[in-house]
């Protein structure tokens, strides 16, 4: 990751423990896509095929999304910085 944004040069390295809002942001899209499926795909697919792609999705899909989610999480602090400090 980059020391700071080189566009409008926020800086990107937080305080320790800033990022933990991202494995939140990381969580809610896991989960929100996964029980989605879930329902969308209970009538149409057995049990243990739905169990077992839901359990790849699960663990998977954060590894994937994990700088996303820290995008997302610097993105809504620069929104709300913006916001507050007029």
């Amino acid at each position: 990751m980059h020391p700071a944004c080189p566009s409008c040069a926020l800086d990107l390295r937080q305080e320790p423990g800033y990022y933990v809002g991202s494995m939140y942001v990381n969580y809610l899209a896991t989960a929100s896509v996964g029980v989605t499926a879930a329902l969308l795909l209970m009538e149409r697919v057995p049990g243990p095929a739905l169990f077992a792609g839901l359990m790849a999705w699960a663990l998977l899909f954060p590894l994937f999304f994990f700088r996303f989610a820290r995008a997302l999480w610097l993105g809504l602090d620069l929104w709300i910085r913006t916001r507050t400090s007029a």
